[in-house]
Order: C-alpha cells, then structure tokens, then sequence
C-alpha cells in the first residue's frame, strides 16, 4: 500500500470507499487554515496531546494547496508546541466524493422574528419562504413558523458571515446557549419542535475555501463542515518526530511509514463514534 506521488513524499496510501488518501509528514508552516481556532478548544487539546506525547489522527488536507479541511485546532497547538512537521491526510479536494455541508446554530427556546428584526435594523432585506433552507449563498433563519431569506446589504460570503457573527454575539448576550448541528438535524429538529430558532449560514463552495486560504483570511469558527468518504485515525505519531529539526522530510516519512507498517489496519462502517463526535463516513483505524 505504500506510494509516492506528486513532489511531496508519501508514507502510507490507504485506496478505498472511492477516495486516495495518503498519510504524510508535511512542514507545518506550509499548511493553509480556512476557520479560526476556539482558543478554549486549543488549551484543552494542547494539554491532552502533551500528557499524551502523541497526535492519534492526522488532519485532512487538499492535496493541491495544501489547504487544511478539518483539523484547525490540531494544527495550532502542534504550532504551539513548536513542531516543525505535521501529519496529514493528503486527499484530492475537488473530487465529487469530498463535498461541504454547513453548521447550523441551533437554539432551543423560540425567538419571534420581529425581535430580530427590531434589534438588528441593519440587518438587510429579510424575506419569507416558504419550507425550503437550501438558499445557496443566503444567509437563512428558521423559525417554527416558517423560514426567512436575509440578504445582507454587501453582497459576498464573507459579509454574510459577519452577519452570522453578530448574531451569534447577540444570542449570547441574551443568555441563549447555541448549538451546533447539521443542517439536516437542525431541521428535523425544527420540525419535531425540539428547537426553537435556528441561524443557517451561507454555504460555502470549495473555491470560497481555496480562495479565503490563499488570501490568508479565515472564515468564523464551525463554517465548514468537509464530508470525506473515508478517514485515517490512530495513526499515534511521536510528538517528538514532528518537532525534530534535524532530521530530512524524506527520513521523517521513512520513519513514519515504518511505524505505519508495522500496524494493522481495518475499515469500520460508517458511524463510528471517536470521543465525542461520530462519523457519517467509514474510518480506516490503525492498531
């Protein structure tokens, strides 16, 4: 299963569920985030990595740009810890197989759209629909009474997003926990009236991803949401490999590829629960 390709070396290559994915080291400093950290999340992922001395996963990445998919906080704390190698999960990003759902703020308790209205007076055109969420690029709010269209008075994802900031900002202010689902839960859960109010973003496409990296922004924390057809986890590389500043990228991935080979691999169906979140696609886990 091992392979080269590209420029880039390649430790391990895992051919399944439709999808290429090759595990390898890369230099951090090259690597392109999307979305802002939580520096909450960063401080407890750092402490855990630490007391662990290794990195369980790698993160997946666009094998052309190198643009990080998922993964943005792993990066920062390996950052932070002052590694020179991060281990990826190199995949083709513009395959039909990969594609980008988007976070949904779900809020339990009901929220009347005039006080909405009334308090962001700024907020643009707002329009009501009639049962559908799939706007594109708009910026939706879901009621129990139906849906509203908002279109911001400057056009463009990222002034929609702005917009969401705010009104994330507003809801806690209020007192209101958000939550973060799917849109398909959070719109199962509108419909079975376990929810109150619900802020869907604009939804993103792959060349806003590409396009916001390359430009050294970041969109807001929980924009994207990558659905890969498969994953790579318990991959456990030495923390102390990926701060080596000795060592050659290539002896780096020989190293790696090493370890890799030295572990058993099997596919687990789709539903797999890692910690706290579970995965809609199959995870191919090392052991």
């Amino acid at each position: 299963m091992n392979n080269v390709i590209s420029s880039r070396p390649v430790s391990y290559t895992i051919n399944g569920d439709g999808i290429q994915l090759d595990i390898a080291l890369v230099e951090i400093n090259k690597l392109l985030l999307h979305e802002e950290t939580i520096q909450k999340n960063v401080d407890e992922l750092f402490a855990e990595i630490e007391r662990t001395g290794i990195l369980k996963s790698p993160v997946i990445v666009g094998r052309e740009f190198l643009v990080v998919l998922d993964g943005m906080h792993r990066v920062e704390v390996l950052k932070n810890m002052g590694c020179r190698f991060m281990c990826v999960c190199l995949v083709d990003y513009m395959s039909p197989r990969i594609k980008i759902d988007r976070w949904c703020r779900v809020v339990l308790s009901q929220i009347p759209i005039e006080e909405i209205i009334t308090d962001f007076g700024d907020l643009g055109v707002v329009t009501r629909t009639v049962s559908s969420a799939s706007e594109g690029e708009s910026l939706m709010l879901m009621l129990e009474e139906g849906y509203y269209k908002v279109t911001t008075h400057e056009n463009g994802i990222i002034s929609g997003f702005a917009t969401v900031t705010n009104i994330e900002a507003w809801l806690r202010r209020k007192g209101h926990t958000i939550r973060y689902e799917t849109e398909r839960d959070a719109t199962r859960m509108l419909k079975q009236r376990e929810a109150g109010f619900v802020l869907c973003p604009p939804a993103i496409q792959k060349k806003h991803v590409i396009e916001i990296s390359i430009s050294g922004s970041v969109f807001p924390p929980k924009a994207t949401r990558h659905i890969i057809p498969a994953r790579p986890f318990g991959i456990d590389v030495p923390i102390e490999l990926l701060k080596d500043k000795v060592i050659s990228i290539a002896e780096a991935n020989r190293q790696l590829s090493i370890l890799l080979e030295n572990k058993s691999i099997r596919r687990i169906p789709p539903g797999y629960r890692w910690g706290s979140r579970r995965y809609e696609e199959a995870i191919y886990l090392f052991k």
